[in-house]
């Protein structure tokens, strides 16, 4: 009997109100299977929908937003107006409104979606979802079933735990596909979506991205549509064919001689402040090879018997460094819950351009060639792969990458030839 109730909604009112005086006088309460129909099993109450000016929160103009209330949620119907052209009793904008024409069709579409939402969460016994109602009724049902890929990108990086360096490569990532295609449906996003942003990335005006950067944005692409896959809101990965290439990087890194120069400014203490501060705890990171943002997050609780113990913040492992001498006078001049006062990643480098003139190295160097040096270096003095690859939490493959930029370490080698040293 329930399944034949109106989903018009001009009928629903009607229906319901029947119905719902029928089955109280003739049962004496609500049947279970009916209540899950008609109510929210949360709160135990029946699902309405309610229109509701807030007058509150006016803007300049004394212009407020309409809500629309259900239960116990308050969604902003994004629809402005005065209270003098609100009618509060019938939850209608007046017609005496100036823009009532351009408003109002606008208003009563979002209203009337919401009211068959309401109507289709009564019939078919679902949950209430306010995401589903806030799509279905704002942007339709289709716009639910294949919804905005530019939303689903920060659905993402809303719901997965990501660091603040990966959230920005996302929001890179999601200002390259909207330059590129506007505000594309998730449907949209298929192998031939993919090469056209790979083409668009490799010829963008003014910053165009080498193959390793475009290789790690179309990794990001992937793993975007892979979490919409496991939502549910798409059956096949669209992207499972496309191939990734990638090249061999060169990893920036000062030369043990270049370290020494930045360790005796340091000790001379004529940088000035903001500086000196910089090249303080970029000095660390050399030491550690720790990442910036894993130097940001340290703590002195971290350091547990002249050791470094902490889990990364990128990847998520452990690493367990030894502290040399100059690592622990570094922390000796620090205090508070963390080892260091950092600027922004920005301002950072920003300073490390300034610190590189002043110590006479010609090279552009970032934060991050701080890991790389430390990478390079243990190499070169002679640490052994597998154990560089635990202190830095990395691979293998990785170290060997650092193995290949050391022109040093292979003429090193070559030597023990020389000296018939196997």
């Amino acid at each position: 009997f329930v399944s034949v109730i109106p989903v018009n909604t001009a009928l629903q009112g009607i229906g319901c109100t029947v119905l719902l005086l029928f089955v109280r006088l003739y049962y004496g309460s609500f049947p279970s299977y009916f209540r899950a129909a008609f109510y929210n099993t949360k709160t135990d109450r029946m699902l309405s929908l309610r229109t509701y000016l807030r007058k509150n929160q006016a803007n300049s103009l004394g212009e407020c937003v309409i809500y629309f209330i259900v239960d116990d949620e308050w969604i902003s119907s994004t629809v402005k107006v005065h209270p003098d052209y609100w009618d509060a009793s019938n939850g209608i904008i007046n017609k005496k409104h100036p823009k009532y024409y351009t408003i109002n069709p606008t208003f009563q579409l979002y209203k009337s979606r919401a009211e068959q939402c309401i109507s289709n969460y009564q019939i078919s016994c679902s949950l209430f979802s306010r995401k589903f109602f806030e799509e279905v009724g704002f942007n339709g049902p289709d716009q639910a079933n294949n919804p905005s890929f530019l939303k689903i990108i920060d659905e993402y990086i809303k719901e997965i735990d990501l660091c603040l360096g990966r959230i920005k490569h996302y929001k890179t990532l999601r200002n390259d596909i909207e330059c590129m295609a506007g505000n594309p449906k998730l449907n949209d996003v298929n192998y031939s979506f993919a090469l056209k942003l790979q083409k668009f990335l490799r010829n963008k005006e003014k910053t165009p991205n080498c193959l390793n950067t475009i290789t790690s944005k179309i990794r990001q692409l992937k793993a975007v549509v892979h979490y919409a896959q496991k939502k549910g809101l798409i059956e096949k990965d669209p992207l499972a064919m496309l191939k990734l290439k990638e090249t061999p990087g060169t990893k920036k890194y000062l030369t043990a001689e270049e370290l020494q120069i930045l360790e005796t400014l340091h000790q001379q203490k004529t940088l000035k402040g903001s500086e000196q501060q910089t090249l303080h705890y970029f000095l660390f990171s050399f030491y550690t090879g720790l990442r910036y943002s894993d130097l940001c997050s340290l703590k002195f609780s971290n350091i547990i018997e002249s050791c470094v113990v902490a889990t990364q913040e990128k990847t998520d492992k452990p690493v367990m460094v030894p502290l040399i001498p100059q690592a622990k006078d570094l922390l000796k001049l620090s205090n508070g819950d963390y080892c260091f006062k950092t600027f922004t990643n920005q301002a950072t480098n920003r300073f490390l351009k300034l610190i590189m003139v002043a110590a006479g190295i010609d090279k552009k160097i970032t934060y991050h060639c701080s890991r790389h040096t430390f990478g390079t270096l243990s190499i070169y003095w002679g640490i052994p792969d597998y154990v560089v690859a635990e202190l830095m939490g990395i691979d293998i493959k990785t170290v060997k990458i650092y193995a290949k930029i050391v022109d040093q370490v292979k003429v090193r080698e070559m030597l023990k030839w020389e000296k018939k040293v196997i």
